[in-house]
């Protein structure tokens, strides 16, 4: 079947694999460490200072897209999961002892922020190395079902598990993963390739990426749409979700899981839809309208007061973002050269450094005016932003 045609390399199969166990473990990890904020904190802008530690790190990313394609991108995946590892079992630790406190929370959520601007620019420059270039819009396209399928379940274990297991069975799960994940690449060969430019500076080689977007108008215009919408966009799962969960919509931790599996679920049904289409024409056209169509669905979450038509427009969001991200990844790597995979990934993961500064702004928004007019007001925005975006660049929709 064509839309199984990367897992005929078995590196591709395990590094699939993988990524299903750190995904799950890092989805669980953000929904128990935001309810956990809340409850010891209860504050909308804690939660949002949390969120927004979670990501800090990927202001880092660029430079370790400049690792990435100086070193072993396997081994780098490793090193972020083994880090993981650590710090879920830190989580434990302090939290059976009794000696958890809110700077643990953010500080423990700043070292995972690194580790994953290591893994997502290496994780997605390997699945490049791994796969011919007929190849690569399957790959990339099974890559997103893998981590949509655990958005699904990781958010659904994280919630169902705090009222049954509580936060510490939690995090044990969560340390269980990242200790399956790591075996697994272990036992992962290939995607190694030569390092690049060993003996120029790491600053001068992030320079010459620099350089490469500069001139690369169709990735600078991608970077772009991800940075912005990132910052008004993305961080309705992170702030927002559980804020509706607890006080507009009275579900409880079980029904903020539901919620972030329901976007999870949104989003792994676009997966498995574009995987159907092989090197499906006009990305560029589906950039643009699921970039409408996400931040609209959001505007209407923002309005309702049902738990259920809550749970549908959050599906609805869920699949239309997995839409944007998916054709941004495949646009970006189809049109970047082997030898800047590393570096442009990087950058892509860098300028989601848009999203804790979201996720701050969200928090502070809505602890002074309401979750439901926070949300709606960058809902609009990404909206107004958006429509900026195509009207500047004419171009964008005829993109392939």
């Amino acid at each position: 079947m064509h839309q199984l045609t990367a897992f005929r390399n078995r590196s591709f199969r395990l590094l699939w694999i993988a990524t299903l166990l750190s995904s799950t473990a890092r989805w669980a990890d953000i929904v128990v460490i935001g309810w956990l904020t809340l409850v010891l904190t209860d504050s909308a802008f804690m939660v949002g200072i949390v969120a927004a530690s979670k990501m800090a790190g990927y202001i880092a990313a660029p430079f370790m897209g400049v690792i990435a394609d100086r070193v072993d991108r396997r081994l780098l995946l490793i090193v972020a999961s083994a880090v993981n590892l650590a710090v879920s079992v830190i989580m434990l630790a302090l939290f059976v002892l009794g000696w958890l406190l809110l700077w643990h929370l953010i500080v423990l959520a700043l070292v995972s922020s690194v580790t994953w601007a290591i893994d997502n620019p290496a994780r997605q420059a390997l699945v490049a190395d791994l796969v011919e270039i007929k190849d690569l819009t399957n790959a990339i396209a099974l890559n997103a079902v893998a981590v949509e399928i655990t958005v699904v379940i990781g958010p659904a274990l994280g919630g169902l598990l705090i009222p049954v297991l509580g936060i510490g069975g939690a995090y044990g799960l969560i340390a269980g993963f990242f200790l399956m994940d790591v075996a697994v690449l272990l036992r992962m060969k290939g995607g190694r390739r030569p390092a690049q430019h060993v003996h120029e500076s790491p600053m001068r080689s992030l320079i010459e990426g620099l350089g490469y977007v500069r001139e690369n108008h169709t990735v600078l215009v991608l970077l772009v749409i991800v940075f912005l919408l990132n910052l008004v966009a993305a961080p309705y799962r992170y702030s927002f979700l559980p804020l509706f969960a607890r006080y507009v919509l009275d579900a409880g931790p079980a029904g903020y899981g539901m919620l972030t599996a329901g976007a999870g679920f949104g989003a792994l049904v676009a997966g498995l839809w574009f995987a159907t289409l092989g090197n499906v024409k006009g990305k560029g056209r589906l950039v643009v309208w699921s970039s409408f169509a996400w931040p609209a669905s959001l505007l209407l979450f923002a309005m309702s007061s049902s738990y259920y038509l809550s749970l549908a427009l959050v599906f609805a969001a869920g699949f239309t973002q997995a839409i944007v991200w998916t054709v941004i990844a495949v646009l970006m790597l189809s049109h970047t050269t082997e030898s800047m995979r590393g570096r442009i990934m990087g950058l892509r993961t860098g300028v989601v450094i848009a999203l804790p500064f979201g996720n701050f702004l969200a928090g502070a928004a809505a602890e002074r005016f309401g979750a439901p007019l926070a949300l709606g007001a960058y809902s609009a925005s990404a909206i107004l932003i958006m429509l900026a975006i195509v009207l500047l660049a004419p171009k964008l929709h005829r993109l392939e």
